[in-house]
């Protein structure tokens, strides 16, 4: 656009120009000529104008040089794109946690037995109505001595096999560690069988130890 405006102005410029040199180089007493005479003779003076302005004008646009670019787009680098990463989970040890062993010593009571050997064996065989000994072994094993007149042998639970009593006085003093042989008379039920009975060494009420008896009675 801007260049059509300078072909104009040019072009106008030309066309003044051209006007005021015709008056200044007329002569003044030059005759009066035929109307469209005058008419034709002043528009080819301005188409001559015309073309001599738009030559020079083509001249001198050529005369300019041009730079023609061509625009290259910019091509963006590639981005890395982050491969994922395999984690390995090792699985922990887990540490369980140690504690000390401890053994529990029971404490000693003041008063109690031990047994340590029993007659007959457990299951022996007698004929019914035959006469046998029970016999236990015991050993104190209480803090204390036993006095006499303090310990009992009584019987608890079971067959009653004893001939006699079914509590005896113990009438011997054991000492602390010491050792007593316990002897009960008794019989063989008249009836085959198995047969069980519990004997209890016993101070004042309280149980310092058990003694069993076990046998079978057969017939002859």
């Amino acid at each position: 656009m801007r260049k059509n405006l300078i072909v104009t102005q040019s072009i106008a410029l030309s066309f003044s120009l051209l006007l005021s040199g015709c008056n200044l180089l007329s002569p003044p007493a030059a005759p009066t000529l035929d109307p469209q005479a005058q008419q034709a003779t002043i528009e080819a003076a301005v188409a001559q104008a015309m073309q001599a302005t738009v030559a020079a004008y083509t001249s001198t646009a050529a005369a300019i040089p041009t730079s023609t670019f061509t625009l290259t787009p910019t091509q963006a680098p590639p981005t890395n794109t982050p491969q994922p990463t395999a984690t390995l989970w090792v699985p922990t040890a887990t540490k369980k946690p140690v504690y000390p062993t401890m053994t529990l010593t029971p404490t000693p009571a003041e008063y109690s037995c031990k047994l340590i050997s029993t007659s007959p064996d457990a299951g022996k065989k007698y004929n019914i109505n035959t006469d046998f000994d029970a016999t236990w072994k015991i050993q104190n094993t209480g803090l204390k001595a036993w006095e006499v007149g303090y310990v009992d042998l009584r019987w608890v639970s079971g067959t009653k096999m004893q001939t006699s009593s079914d509590v005896f006085d113990i009438k011997t003093a054991v000492a602390k560690g010491g050792e007593l042989t316990l002897i009960v008379d008794m019989k063989a039920p008249s009836t085959t069988g198995k047969y069980t009975a519990s004997w209890a060494v016993m101070m004042e009420g309280i149980t310092m130890c058990t003694l069993p008896v076990n046998i079978e009675a057969t017939n002859p």
